[in-house]
């Protein structure tokens, strides 16, 4: 399947084609038959079957979830997204957040805790049919990871530098989302601190839900309408041209891009 539906939809009329079109042949691991789970030699690193590698709260940007709200076909996001929101558990202007307690935890991680603890299976997991409730606008991390690739060492390469290129992508994208909304850097970055924790506050790290006062304050004004901003990202982010998009991304997201550019022929060679 070529990258252009293997990504997230918003991102079909901003990437550049080379990118868009490349069809890695990716065999060794796939989300339906999971190799960690079922190695020949069982060592200290393998994952439950029935968790795979999905023990992991991702990071869902604001425009993406507006994305999801929007799909009429994505009932089960809608589901969990509004019992996030009702709960003030990390739905915030930047996204869905994984819990600081969450963060904490999963970041200071022993050997061999990732694909066992049932305790971490991702939230937008769906048990029953064992796949995911988001996967048309998943993350970054979801989006990139692969245990094996079909190309070797140098196809994780590529899957880690698209990582890095969409993460970048990403963040500008959810960046000029909260800029037309009317949030000033420093919200911005006030927000992003809540990404990817390492510690936390003792509070934080005892509770899965915000305090309501610090909730509102970091809504900036929009709490009472939080599904209406995140259709809002997403209307602001679809609106947007490949021009518009080239001149956000800069200097150093057209590096990453040309990273990737130099990597895939490598990778069509090898096919």
């Amino acid at each position: 399947m070529i990258l252009k539906y293997q990504l997230p939809q918003v991102y079909q009329t901003l990437l550049p084609r080379e990118i868009l079109n490349f069809e890695p042949q990716e065999k060794k691991a796939t989300c339906d038959t999971c190799a960690m789970s079922r190695p020949r030699e069982k060592g200290p690193i393998h994952y439950r079957e029935d968790l795979k590698c999905c023990t992991f709260h991702p990071f869902i940007p604001n425009f993406m979830v507006g994305a999801l709200l929007s799909d009429p076909n994505a009932t089960e996001a809608h589901r969990i997204f509004r019992a996030k929101i009702a709960n003030r558990e990390y739905s915030l202007p930047i996204g869905m957040v994984a819990p600081v307690k969450y963060q904490v935890a999963f970041n200071n991680r022993e050997e061999g805790d990732f694909g066992q603890r049932e305790d971490w299976l991702c939230p937008y997991y769906n048990k029953e049919k064992s796949n995911c409730n988001v996967w048309r606008n998943r993350g970054v991390v979801c989006t990139t990871f692969f245990c094996k690739s079909s190309y070797g060492d140098r196809g994780i390469d590529f899957w880690e530098h698209l990582n890095n290129y969409l993460w970048y992508v990403e963040l500008a994208l959810l960046e000029e989302a909260l800029v037309m909304m009317d949030f000033s850097p420093r919200q911005t970055m006030t927000l992003l601190d809540y990404h990817n924790r390492t510690d936390g506050t003792a509070a934080e790290k005892k509770s899965w839900s915000m305090p309501e006062v610090k909730f509102k304050e970091l809504w900036n004004g929009y709490h009472d309408d939080i599904e209406g901003f995140y259709k809002k990202c997403f209307e602001i982010v679809s609106n947007l041209d490949k021009k518009a998009f080239h001149e956000m991304l800069g200097e150093q997201g057209q590096s990453l891009e040309e990273t990737l550019f130099e990597i895939i022929p490598e990778l069509k060679v090898i096919e």
